[in-house]
């Protein structure tokens, strides 16, 4: 679990960036552009989501079932980043502040399918 974990936390810092890079270079340089303020304002709103994934994780004990919040919750944040256009209006940037919270709703759907998941596999390798 610990590797999957580690996973989470190092994907939910780069996924901002990830997202950023179909776009081309200048796309990826709204976000690298800012210096280290704008990164730890980044990171700091991002922890959001990937700490929400990592107490979800607190639930199971297989890493595969990490999948199941992980996946919708960094596919929206995937998204999100790559649509947001920062050179678009003075108030794009808060799209940054509220990707997050908004992915909190696809983290917990997804978090409550992988405890239902992780729950039967239980209840099957219990004997009798």
């Amino acid at each position: 679990m610990l590797k999957a974990r580690l996973a989470v936390i190092l994907f939910g810092i780069l996924l901002p960036y990830l997202a950023r890079l179909p776009g081309g270079l200048d796309w990826l340089g709204q976000y690298t552009q800012s210096g280290l303020g704008g990164a730890l304002f980044l990171g700091l709103f991002n922890a959001i989501a990937w700490g929400a994934i990592l107490l979800v994780s607190l639930l199971y004990r297989r890493p595969a079932s990490v999948l199941a919040p992980a996946v919708p919750g960094f596919a929206f944040l995937a998204w999100a980043h790559y649509q947001l256009d920062l050179a678009a209006d003075a108030q794009a940037a808060l799209g940054i502040v509220f990707f997050p919270i908004y992915a909190l709703l696809p983290i917990l759907l997804g978090g409550a399918a992988g405890y239902l998941l992780e729950r039967r596999s239980r209840q099957a390798q219990q004997p009798g």
